[in-house]
């Protein structure tokens, strides 16, 4: 067996990339020297804070609407304890799936690996060792408006110190015994849930992106549409950098097709759900540019508050944890995927219209009641899941109206609202893609175009997908999409389990 590579963190900023791979178990993760050493002199900043009575949020007083009530020295072990207890309140929901959690206690390890957050080096080293061991603490999705997730960081928190939380614990490392100054804090002050969720999401979209780029491409094949609206010449001269992008993939994915012959397009302009892919896609591509650059960012952000500075000994009351550009970014993915959806129904439709496609209606063998795309309701089920995805697409970023704290917390992102819809548009985005992918292979096969004359880049998927499809056979057994999700999802790069 191959071994595991190892992150080290405090060596380097956490990457997407980084995370994804600890959350699949691909990664494993350590504390690095420089990291082991940027908590204990961030320690010793609050050590003094406590030693000498200083006023300081969280640390010497409460939090929140009692920010300005003092916790004597004596007290401070207990309050702490019974802080991370208090937050960590149960209500029924969905608990976050192993993959998120190893995500975000990875995200929370590199947060006080930065020497920020002024934990105790035995608070990251039990952190840590449950997540190396796996033995995982639970969370429940659905209690954060985006300035913190306090609820789901506290229960992640609670096993920490031996209580029950969410779930019952597993055989990892013996607890802690009790916390000490600024650790309930810092344990629930980060967005870490939120950021593992946004961060396996947007590793299933880039998938997503690549699965819309081979359907596409196998609609255009289906249809006999006119490349020449692909040109390059055409997408350099409008100079979108994620339109460019698209199109190239789109004619790598061609490459080779007979469609690129004269003669073989149809119609001297296609409908513009087929000419504007590159456009349309390159919409998308840019939206996914933007939330990735926002996530990486956010990622390396501290925003523990309040923030040590170890350099001088001071602490910082800030706003890190609010979310609104996590949200803007993920928000905007959102619509763009949603009207990539929207087009590529479209095309499912104009793929099957003997209007438009000059072959029978359904793509049935001959003209008559039986037979078909139609005759399987797939444009039935195309119809409800792009109605699906669009619903999800909907702004998270201005629904947020409380006043939380005593009026304290009356603006908040509302990042989590936005993932969680993002995530809730991926199984019907994949369902309406696969649809798509199938009615283009069904539609050459009627055409009786050769595999062999399709682009280079469709001919594996189409060929696997040819293979599950009841062409002939209709009505006869009861047809599942299912298997062919998980070939589209293989063909675009999403490993199995990935999802």
């Amino acid at each position: 067996m191959l071994s595991r590579p190892t992150i080290a963190l405090g060596e380097a900023p956490l990457s997407l990339d980084d995370v994804t791979a600890i959350a699949h178990r691909r990664a494993g993760v350590e504390l690095s020297p420089e990291g082991r050493a940027a908590v204990l002199r961030a320690r010793a900043v609050v050590d003094r804070l406590v030693d000498q009575g200083i006023p300081a949020y969280g640390i010497t007083t409460g939090v929140g609407s009692q920010k300005d009530f003092g916790v004597n020295r004596e007290a401070i072990a207990r309050y702490n304890t019974l802080m991370i207890t208090a937050h960590a309140t149960i209500a029924p929901g969905p608990n976050a799936s192993a993959e998120v959690i190893r995500a975000a206690l990875a995200i929370q390890l590199a947060l006080f690996a930065k020497g920020r957050s002024g934990v105790r080096l035995e608070l990251v080293e039990s952190l840590l060792a449950r997540l190396q061991a796996d033995d995982l603490p639970a969370a429940r999705s659905g209690s954060s408006v985006g300035a913190s997730d306090i609820v789901a960081m506290s229960q992640l928190a609670v096993p920490l110190i031996g209580k029950q939380g969410v779930a019952p614990g597993g055989s990892g490392p013996a607890p802690l015994d009790g916390l000490a100054a600024k650790e309930a804090i810092s344990l629930l002050n980060s967005n870490s849930l939120m950021l593992a969720e946004a961060t396996l999401a947007l590793a299933e979209v880039r998938a997503l992106l690549n699965a819309a780029t081979l359907a596409g491409a196998l609609s255009m094949e289906g249809f006999r549409g006119n490349l020449r609206s692909w040109r390059e010449e055409v997408d350099l001269a409008r100079g979108q950098p994620g339109q460019i992008r698209s199109g190239r993939a789109l004619r790598e994915a061609l490459a080779g097709s007979r469609l690129w012959q004269t003669g073989e397009a149809r119609f001297l302009q296609d409908p513009l759900s087929f000419r504007c892919i590159p456009q349309i896609h390159g919409a998308a591509e840019a939206a996914y540019d933007f939330a990735h650059a926002i996530f990486e960012a956010e990622l390396s952000a501290a925003c523990d508050n309040p923030l040590i500075d170890a350099a001088t000994g001071a602490f910082l009351s800030h706003g890190n944890m609010e979310t609104s550009a996590c949200c803007l970014a993920m928000d905007t993915l959102r619509q763009a995927l949603a009207k990539l959806i929207e087009a590529s129904g479209q095309r499912i439709h104009k793929i099957q219209w003997p209007g438009f496609t000059g072959l029978p209606t359904s793509l049935a063998v001959e003209p008559g009641a039986i037979g078909g795309v139609q005759f399987l309701n797939l444009g039935h089920l195309a119809g409800a899941n792009v109605g699906a995805v669009r619903q999800a697409a909907f702004p998270a970023l201005l629904n947020y109206s409380g006043q939380l704290d005593d009026g304290v917390e009356d603006v908040a992102g509302n990042a989590p609202q936005s993932v969680a819809e993002t995530v809730r548009s991926l199984v019907p985005a994949w369902n309406v893609v696969t649809l798509e992918v199938a009615c283009a292979v069904w539609a050459v096969h009627r055409r009786d175009v050769p595999l062999e004359a399709l682009g280079k880049g469709l001919q594996p998927l189409a060929r696997e997908i040819l293979a599950l499809l009841p062409i002939g056979r209709e009505g006869e057994a009861i047809f599942d999409l299912g298997p062919l999700v998980e070939v589209v999802k293989a063909a675009a790069g999403l490993p199995a389990g990935e999802k």
